[in-house]
């Protein structure tokens, strides 16, 4: 993968960083993502992390040290958050 590269992540897929934190994915429209903690997930909080173009993680627009590609697949899928369940 290039440098400038964003790493593709399954959609609702269930990622972890090495420090423990797991984190729900959602892709955006604008490119990129959006990462929930699997609380706020459930409850349609509000994201914890994004992710600029080029793979950067960012809290509340400020970038730190992680990567998209830090983010270790669980291979677990947050279910759909339909509100549509009859």
């Amino acid at each position: 993968m290039k440098p400038d590269e964003m790493q593709n992540l399954r959609e609702r897929g269930i990622y972890a960083l090495s420090d423990g934190r797991e984190f729900v994915v959602h892709a955006v429209f604008r490119g990129g993502y959006v990462f929930y903690t699997p609380e706020d997930w459930e409850l349609f909080g509000h994201y914890a992390y994004e992710s600029d173009a080029a793979g950067h993680l960012r809290w509340s627009g400020q970038p730190n040290h992680w990567r998209t590609e830090d983010l270790i697949d669980t291979t677990r899928t947050a279910r759909s958050r339909s509100r549509s369940h009859a």
